[in-house]
């Protein structure tokens, strides 16, 4: 298992934050999810490869979800 730092600055709201949850608790790779110093990053103990992070983390910006602010 790996910490990897998400950055969370698009999720504004308070929607935005709660899907993001759901999303990282419906992933079976995230073993956790921590809060940091920073109100724009998250902590994520990710039980996959570097690989599987970075597209894990892609696939949950709304960008590449087709649904851009």
């Amino acid at each position: 298992m790996s910490i990897y730092e998400l950055d969370i600055s698009w999720a504004m709201t308070v929607g935005e934050r709660r899907h993001l949850h759901w999303e990282l608790m419906a992933c079976e790779e995230v073993k956790g999810v921590f809060l940091t110093a920073r109100d724009d990053m998250l902590a994520i103990l990710y039980g996959g490869e570097r690989r599987g992070f970075d597209e894990l983390a892609r696939a949950l910006t709304p960008e590449s979800s087709g649904t851009a602010r």
